[in-house]
């Protein structure tokens, strides 16, 4: 194939959350030289969080609606696929994979790919949802997942098949690494969307604990969503407030793990997060609620803490880590070098890279 392959990167918004991370942190490694890579949102405008991050890669970006709840990419979307030409559709989030996938093979599109990057329960929960998921999975030609747990629902709950599915774990683009302190302080950072699943209550309730040993601990949430008003009043509830910075959402968190630490994840249902393999790779010691076996097989690079523990318990388990500065440097010095060895999106895109060639030639 002498022309560069075209590929569309479809997605619902330029706003935060841990699908657009992956997906720039790829778009980072595309091979120029053999894909052009166009990306559209489903909303967007200039203001959106990544918006600029996009005009820095060079990457065109086609806005398909200005406004959330305007749909405008009913017929917006179409006008692309007809004009674009692409090679492959690449579809991201919900909107894009369930609109997205039937237009592109609808419009003729050769290649289809899915990318799932969500543990939202209310897909596979709620039938409606389930339905309209596994319908828009039948146009797609391969099924790119990023957790072995998701893969086990689309197979059990859609009857998708199995060798349609890949799994394909989030990866890190390289970056300058921070400057590591040799003083480790007290300060406590939790990062994502602000949603009942990420479990930032259980964040707080450890806040409250830590608060109780010690009361020149201080903590930083960065991140924004629905919930957000109910974790403010249970911060207050608790005690938490004055010593608790709301970074609200921010397209880069450099200046968060600056700011930090140990990171601790508290979330139901999701594996390893972008926002976790970051402070790892920024060698930030992380304590992670170890709810299924990708947080247990990490024991050791990070604070693995029992989810049958009470809150207060995983705080004395913090506590202990930050006494020890030797252990928190060790700690993010091992996880920093296996993101480095096993978590970077450039192996990730060239293996996605192969994932198209050999579908095109299929075709």
């Amino acid at each position: 194939m002498n022309h560069r392959i075209r590929v569309l990167h479809l997605i619902d918004n330029l706003d935060l959350g841990g699908a657009q991370t992956v997906l720039f942190g790829m778009l980072e490694c595309f091979d120029r030289s053999r894909f052009e890579v166009v990306l559209a949102a489903m909303h967007a405008h200039q203001g959106s969080i990544f918006f600029a991050r996009a005009v820095e890669l060079g990457v065109p970006v086609v806005p398909l609606s200005p406004r959330r709840w305007l749909p405008w990419y009913l017929a917006t979307l179409p006008g692309l696929l007809i004009r674009g030409r692409f090679d492959v559709v690449h579809c991201h989030l919900y909107v894009s994979n369930w609109l997205g996938k039937p237009l592109a093979r609808l419009f003729g599109v050769p290649v289809v790919v899915s990318h799932d990057h969500s543990y939202d329960r209310f897909r596979f929960e709620w039938p409606l949802f389930a339905a309209i998921d596994g319908l828009a999975n039948r146009f797609a030609d391969r099924i790119l997942v990023i957790a072995n747990s998701i893969r086990e629902e689309l197979i059990k709950i859609e009857r998708v098949p199995v060798e349609k599915i890949e799994l394909v774990r989030n990866g890190l683009p390289d970056r300058a690494l921070l400057r590591r302190r040799l003083n480790v302080g007290k300060t406590i950072g939790g990062a994502g969307r602000l949603v009942e699943w990420k479990r930032f209550d259980r964040f707080l309730r450890v806040g409250k604990h830590l608060l109780e040993l010690d009361p020149e601990y201080r903590f930083i949430l960065a991140g924004s969503g629905p919930g957000e008003r109910e974790l403010r009043v249970l911060a207050k509830e608790l005690g938490v407030s004055d010593s608790l910075l709301w970074l609200g959402a921010t397209a880069k968190l450099d200046d968060f793990f600056e700011s930090i630490d140990v990171f601790l994840l508290t979330s139901d249902f999701e594996d390893l997060p972008m926002v976790l393999l970051e402070a790892m790779y920024y060698g930030i010691p992380s304590a992670v609620v170890a709810i299924n076996e990708s947080r247990t097989h990490l024991a050791g690079d990070i604070l693995a803490l029992d989810p049958k523990d009470t809150e207060s318990e995983w705080a004395i388990a913090i506590h202990e880590l930050i006494q020890n500065p030797e252990q928190c440097l060790e700690l993010g010095d091992r996880g920093r070098a296996l993101m480095r060895k096993e978590y970077m999106a450039r192996d990730r895109v060239r293996r996605i890279e192969r994932i198209y060639s050999e579908l095109l030639g299929q075709r």
